[in-house]
């Protein structure tokens, strides 16, 4: 396993699963107002399951988009949404994600990991494969002051892994790969992408779906990898 950079220069983070988190509730309302008796917690405990499938998609050559349907797809069948609702919940909870992004859960441990990174000095980037609305998002939960950068894939153009996404972070924010951390929930598009890009790539597992992972660094969160760098809490 590489080492981790004990005084990196600059932390690029992933969004999703890394950053900002599924709103459980949120998703369960969306589908007790079109009639099914879905709990958060029912939906949390299945979000592994469906986002193994996404990332499975991803590493196959599919698109965010394609994904993000599956995964959603996934989710609300698992926890119980029949077949025959499964596409109109996914199409509503669609609309609910793009009048406010459906991962817009921040746990406190992540804002208080953001404010570390910040208060060390060190520059922060978003690299997302995301809508195009990142802004907009971080604006709402109130993140922009914690990020210098943002990079988003549906506005460049071009999707992690291809390293140019990480490679447009880098010059936005003036600097070298070498020493950089990006830490991403996704090994073969987050770590295989950084490393491609000459970063050094770290592995966010909050769902615990990597456990046996060593190609990288793992970590459940940002705090620890906050930890792990000595950053004052």
């Amino acid at each position: 396993m590489t080492a981790l950079p004990s005084s990196p220069p600059a932390i690029l983070l992933d969004a999703g699963n890394t950053v900002v988190f599924l709103d459980h509730q949120a998703v369960a309302d969306v589908l007790v107002a079109r009639g099914h008796a879905v709990e958060a917690k029912t939906l949390a405990a299945r979000q592994r399951e469906a986002t193994d499938r996404y990332a499975t998609l991803l590493r196959e050559g599919g698109d965010h988009e394609d994904g993000w349907r599956l995964m959603v797809g996934s989710l609300v069948a698992l926890a119980g949404v029949p077949a025959d609702d499964v596409d109109g919940s996914v199409t509503a909870l669609r609309e609910e994600h793009d009048r406010f992004n459906l991962w817009r859960r921040v746990p406190e441990e992540v804002r208080k990991a953001l404010q570390r990174f910040r208060s060390a000095g060190l520059p922060v980037a978003i690299v997302s494969n995301s809508e195009g609305h990142l802004d907009r998002l971080f604006d709402r939960t109130e993140l922009t002051d914690m990020f210098d950068v943002v990079v988003d894939s549906a506005i460049e153009g071009v999707r992690k892994p291809d390293p140019e996404l990480f490679r447009r972070a880098l010059t936005r924010l003036e600097l070298e790969p070498r020493g950089c951390i990006y830490a991403g929930d996704i090994p073969d598009v987050d770590v295989v992408g950084a490393r491609a890009a000459g970063l050094s790539p770290v592995l966010v597992d909050a769902l615990d779906q990597h456990l046996d992972y060593t190609d990288a660094p793992r970590f459940r969160s940002i705090a620890e990898l906050a930890d792990a760098l000595g950053l004052n809490g």
